[in-house]
Order: structure tokens, then C-alpha cells, then sequence
């Protein structure tokens, strides 16, 4: 994790810090019967329970590798290289842009040059939700996640001049998008007794989810980081050789696929009233994400932190 993402953690559990501090005041000023009613029955006994929530989300390396151009991956950098037409693009944007390497130079890359090491951008993630109390704390839980995450890799394209001298090499940089749904089926606990107004649970269940790769593309930038030409690694002809100029037969080429895994989450829930709680909750998965990587598919963990606005039956059955 770098540093720009460890600032974002850092806000942003400052901002929940912040917004939980005054809820909790305002609990604990509420009347007692209405503390031991809502506090001895409604968040633990039998009934349903619904939440919305959003927040962070962190995917695993190890598909993140699936970005990072190697021609051992369904979608890589020989795609591009291979092909002659799209290869005189990237030679004349390169020629233009680095003015000491000319058309008659091999421009191509190296394997070895790859990131071996990529990691998806912090992510973002949206959550939906319900739990049925079953009584003594036990509940089911359903929900349905969707997160979008997104890849930057960066690589030097090698050259070999005519006359011999060699400078500054192109640079390439890739870029991927990524958007997963995870439907959650879990059992979950709720310590209710621990405390009147913060009430720590856990839910433990199993992962159905769903991969597509949204974009996956070579861009040329300039000096200014202006995109001077954009190519995708995604095959919409599904093998067919480009040829400019003629009318070729496009296909919807998914990339990605149902997978499944492994789910858990941990969190503190925020008694607000006999209504509504808050509830902070990190969320981790072992996950097999459909992305075919160097060959084979893999099981990865991933994590995120999300915020839950969760509403009870009385807050239905009341309005």
C-alpha cells in the first residue's frame, strides 16, 4: 500500500471517528426504558434487518498480474507488437514524440522489462443488504457488493537504432478497469451483551462473484501526460487479424467470468435508537476470480472497509 492510499485509510477513519463520537453521546442520554427495550429485544431477536452501505476496497496482486501486458496472459502487449498495422501506429506516435528514434528503428519491449509486482488502485465499493434474526444473536445475511478497481502499469519500450546511439526510451503505459459484483451468503453473530450502544458482530459465509474486464489499454502519453494514442489489449474481432479499412465483424468478448470463495466480516454496530444502527465493518474474501493469469486462475484475498446504514422491522412497521 502507498503513501497517497494509507492517507486516504487515515481520513477517512477520522471522518467515522468523528461522525461516531456524537451518535454515541446522544445514546447514552436516551431514557432507560427505552435503552432496555431496544437494547434487550429489537437488534438480536427474531425479525429482519436491512442496510446500505459503501466505502473502500482493495483487490489482490495476484490478478492485478493480468494487467500488466506479458503475452502469457489472454491479453498482452503481442496483440499490439504483432500486428503490423498497429505497430506502424505506435512507430509513428513514438517517432513524433521521441524525435531521435525513426521509423526505420525496431521499436518493440521485453518481457523482462514487465511489473511482476502490479496492485489495483484503492477501489471503491458500494453494498447492499439484509439479515434475518433468527433469535439469541444468530442471524443469515444476504448481500450483494459491487466494487470497480482499476490498474496503471508502466513499461520502456526497447529500441534498436540504425545509427547505433541510444537515449531515452519510449515509455508505455497501461491501463486497466475492472468491475466485480460479490453476492455474500453468510451466518452472523451479534455479541448484544457487551455493551448497550456499541455491539461488536461477525458474519462468516460463502462467495458467489463476478469478474468483467471493462478496459484494458496501451496509451502513448506526452510530456504533459496528454494521451497522444490509445490502443486496446481487448480483442473485439475474437482473433481475427486487423486490417484497416475493412469492415470487420466486432464481438462482445467478455473477459472474466463467475467465480467463488470464501467470505468474512467484522465490525462494531452504532445503536443509534431501536430504529437504526451504524455499522463499521471490514469485509475480507478468499476469492477465485475468472481472470486467467500467466496460464492458471487463482485463489487472492481481498479486503475492504465499508460504512452500513442498517434499519430494522420497527422502523418499517412504524411508518
Amino acid at each position: 500500500m502507498n503513501m497517497m492510499n494509507i492517507k486516504h485509510c487515515a481520513i477517512v477513519f477520522c471522518v467515522l471517528f468523528a461522525m461516531f463520537l456524537p451518535l454515541c453521546v446522544v445514546a447514552q442520554r436516551e431514557q432507560v426504558g427505552d435503552a432496555v427495550t431496544f437494547h434487550d429485544t429489537t437488534w438480536y431477536d427474531r425479525g429482519f434487518d436491512v442496510y446500505i452501505g459503501g466505502g473502500m476496497f482493495w483487490g489482490g496482486k495476484k490478478t492485478a498480474l493480468f494487467y500488466n501486458g506479458s503475452s502469457y496472459n489472454q491479453c498482452g502487449l503481442d496483440y499490439l507488437f504483432d500486428n503490423e498495422y498497429r505497430l506502424r501506429e505506435i512507430q509513428e506516435v513514438v517517432t513524433r514524440l521521441y524525435p531521435h528514434i525513426s521509423m526505420n528503428d525496431q521499436i518493440g519491449y521485453d518481457e523482462r522489462d514487465l511489473n511482476m509486482d502490479p496492485h489495483y488502485n484503492l477501489g471503491s465499493c458500494v453494498t447492499l443488504g439484509a439479515r434475518y434474526k433468527i433469535r439469541n444473536n444468530w442471524g443469515i445475511s444476504l448481500s450483494y457488493t459491487f466494487s470497480r478497481l482499476t490498474v496503471t502499469n508502466k513499461l520502456l519500450l526497447t529500441y534498436t537504432s540504425v545509427s547505433g546511439n541510444q537515449y531515452r526510451s519510449p515509455e508505455l503505459t497501461l491501463m486497466g478497469r475492472e468491475d466485480r459484483s460479490m453476492i455474500d451468503l453468510s451466518m452472523s453473530y451479534l455479541f448484544s451483551g457487551v455493551h448497550r450502544i456499541v455491539k461488536p458482530f461477525i458474519e462468516v459465509g460463502a462467495q458467489f462473484n463476478y469478474a468483467k474486464v471493462k478496459k484494458f489499454d496501451a496509451v502513448l502519453l506526452d510530456d504533459r501526460n496528454n494521451p497522444q494514442l490509445t490502443l486496446t489489449l481487448l480483442d473485439p474481432y475474437n482473433g481475427a487479424n486487423y486490417v484497416p479499412g475493412v469492415d470487420m465483424q466486432t464481438y462482445d468478448v467478455i473477459y472474466g467470468g463467475p467465480g467463488f470463495g470464501a467470505s468474512f466480516s467484522a465490525g462494531l454496530k452504532f445503536v443509534i435508537n431501536k430504529y437504526v444502527s451504524l455499522d463499521p465493518t471490514f469485509y475480507g474474501c478468499m476469492s477465485r476470480i475468472n481472470l486467467e493469469i500467466y496460464g492458471s486462475k487463482y485463489m487472492t484475498f481481498n479486503y475492504g472497509v465499508a460504512l452500513r446504514v442498517v434499519m430494522n422491522d420497527f422502523f418499517f412497521q412504524n411508518r
